[in-house]
Parts: C-alpha cells; sequence; structure tokens
C-alpha cells in the first residue's frame, strides 16, 4: 500500500495532520484514506499524537521507515529511461480546488493580516468566520462594529431550543493572540447584550497558559482556525449535526469531545465501506451474510470491527431510506439474521437525487 512509510517519513518532525493528508493525493490517495492509514499507524504506535491534529513519527516509526522501500510520488513514479515516446505526455494538474478551499484560504490568510483583501481591519477575517460556520449548516452572520460582537451563530438545538453563540476574531500579524488581545468587560457585555449561551474566541493561534486558563475560567471557547477547518471539513465528510459541532464551543473538553465523536465517524464509515466491498466479494459464494458472519469474517482486518458496530452498521445500511441491504432470513438472535447486497448502484442514485432536492431547497 502506498504512502504508508511515507507518512511516517512526513511525519518526522511533528507535522500538522492537514499537512500530511495533502501529501497524500500526490500519492493517488484522498483525504478519508489518508485518515484511515493514520490511525492504523497510531494504533500500531509507529506514530503518535503530541497535539491536537499534529502526528509525529515514534521511535519506532523512524526504525520501521528506515528498513522500508518507498514510493516515488505518483506523479514521478515512472523512470524517464522507460518512456514510451509515441505516447502522449501525461501532464501533472492540481486537484481541482472547490469554493471550500477557497473559504478556508481566506480564513487561514485573514487571520494574520487584520487588513486583508482590502477591507476595515479584522472585517475579512470576521466575515470568513461567519461563512465558515454557515457551511456547517449554523445560521451565522458578522456584526462587527463598536459595542457589539464580531459574529453571531444561531442554530436549534434537537429538542428544538433556540441557541446562540457569539464569536469574538481576532486577526494577528503576529498569528499569535495573547492574553492582552482579549477584553473581558467587552466580551461579557456582548454575551449579555445577544442572549448568547456560548462565547468563541478564534484566532491563528493561542499563546502562554495565562490565556487559556483565564478562558477556561470564563468558559471562553478557544478556536484555532486550523481546528475550526478541521470541524468544518469534517463536519461535510462525515455528516455531523449542529448538535455534535457544537461541541466546539462547549469549555474545558468539547473540542477532545468532537474529537472523539469525529473518529468513531471515520470509523463507522470505513466499516460500512468494508461491510459493502466483503459483501461484493463473498456473497456469490457464501450467500447471503449475517452481522455474525461478517464478524469472522473481518476480525483478523486492520479495523476488526466488533459485532455491535457491525449490527449497527448492518441496521442502517437495511433502513427503509437508503435499503441497500435487504433482510433475508429474521433470526430470534438479530446478529445471526441474514442480508443481501440488492441495489446497490440504484440505492447510491436515489438517495443522491434526495441529497440533490434538498440541497435546491435550501
Amino acid at each position: 500500500m502506498r504512502f504508508v512509510g511515507e507518512m511516517i517519513q512526513a511525519a518526522e518532525n511533528d507535522s500538522i495532520r492537514n499537512d500530511i493528508y495533502a501529501q497524500a493525493k500526490n500519492y493517488g490517495l484522498n483525504t478519508e484514506k489518508a485518515r484511515w492509514i493514520a490511525g492504523f499507524l497510531l494504533e500500531a504506535g509507529l506514530l503518535e499524537e503530541p497535539r491536537y491534529l499534529h502526528l509525529k513519527a515514534t521511535s519506532l516509526g523512524k526504525q520501521f521507515v528506515s528498513r522500508l522501500p518507498l514510493f516515488n510520488e505518483v506523479l514521478n513514479i515512472e523512470d524517464e529511461t522507460d518512456v514510451d515516446e509515441s505516447k502522449e505526455p501525461v501532464v501533472a494538474t492540481e486537484p481541482e480546488r472547490t469554493l471550500a478551499d477557497e473559504l478556508f484560504d481566506r480564513l487561514g490568510e485573514s487571520s494574520k493580516d487584520p487588513m486583508a483583501f482590502g477591507k476595515a481591519s479584522g472585517v475579512a477575517f470576521e466575515e470568513s468566520i461567519a461563512e465558515t460556520f454557515c457551511y456547517m449548516g449554523f445560521d451565522a452572520k458578522r456584526i462587527g462594529g463598536a459595542g457589539d460582537t464580531d459574529v453571531i451563530i444561531r442554530w436549534k438545538d434537537s429538542e428544538g431550543k433556540n441557541i446562540i453563540a457569539i464569536a469574538d476574531g481576532k486577526s494577528k500579524s503576529s498569528g499569535t493572540v495573547s492574553h492582552s488581545d482579549i477584553s473581558d468587560v467587552a466580551i461579557d457585555m456582548h454575551k449579555e447584550k445577544n442572549n448568547a449561551d456560548y462565547v468563541a474566541i478564534v484566532g491563528a493561534s493561542f499563546s502562554g497558559d495565562t490565556i487559556r486558563n483565564h478562558a477556561r475560567k470564563k468558559k471562553f471557547a478557544l478556536i484555532t482556525v486550523e481546528e475550526l477547518i478541521e470541524v468544518a471539513r469534517s463536519s461535510h465528510a462525515l455528516g455531523l449535526s449542529l448538535d455534535e459541532i457544537a461541541y466546539i464551543f462547549q469549555v474545558p473538553d468539547g473540542l477532545s469531545k468532537l474529537d472523539g465523536i469525529m473518529e468513531a465517524k471515520r470509523r463507522q464509515m470505513d466499516i460500512i465501506t468494508l461491510v459493502i466491498s466483503q459483501f461484493r466479494q463473498e456473497q456469490e459464494l457464501l450467500g447471503n451474510l449475517s452481522p455474525r458472519d461478517l464478524y469472522l469474517l473481518l476480525r483478523a482486518t486492520t479495523i476488526s470491527p466488533t459485532l455491535e458496530e457491525l449490527m449497527d452498521v448492518f441496521h442502517i445500511l437495511s433502513k427503509h431510506e437508503i435499503g441497500i441491504l435487504v433482510l433475508v432470513s429474521k433470526a430470534s438472535a438479530s446478529e445471526n439474521s441474514t442480508y443481501m447486497l440488492a441495489h446497490g448502484k440504484s440505492a447510491v442514485n436515489r438517495l443522491r437525487a434526495i441529497v440533490t432536492a434538498i440541497e435546491s431547497g435550501l
């Protein structure tokens, strides 16, 4: 498999996850596959997480990669002496950039340039913060101006209750927000004025323990741009609910709870992929399969899903709204009920059509 040893090598000196995932594209892998490899290497003790959203090679990982033959990047994998001159030359192209990529670039750039894009001090950063929360599904808008918060964020929780958070954007040329950059009096006034449930301070990074300890005491969530982008990307890739994303506002351990939710969702997506793939490979030979069958077939894999995880996935995939797995024989013990894989492509097309219709109405 490509980009296993290469990932360890890329993380030799404490690297940001997103930077490593970006390198994976040069080996023909998408971000989700890179995340899966990272999870495997973490479990194997070849990588470690020195801090949130960072990866670093362990001493064992460095020893391992020193003995491993590494791939060249896909773009350079063909030796020049073996090129068939009769063929059309292959032109390397950059992955197509999305509107989300452009938004996150603006967010990052404006976090370190108060006058970014020719706008008044802090305006571009505040606008980008609001756009990022809108991208995740919140009702967010920039307020700005003297005497009010920078960004107000609204949503309804799972019980229909209106929730409000305010965000104070701190754009600093140094790229670092310190304790002296925060006015408790102003933030408390903004919170009261907007009847806010949560307060967040967003910046490129935060320096020292003083600001962190004070923010914890005041229940202010400190959110770095890197963390906000990671959550925003995951909100789309993993289908996070607003209640789940809202953990980002909770102090002191909301972000770690959200990280746990995202890891669990990534694992569930990996298990879904594995289950569908296994059905495609084994159904013709073995016939209909049960969760227990899949448990026995997959227990030696890297993911090695539990029986409970497989039963959850079978339940999801056999729902009427999805219908890619069809119940054939119901057993008294649900883990022994058998299913068949049916209408895979049509189920995907139906779900895609529903999503398109919903998006058109939003």
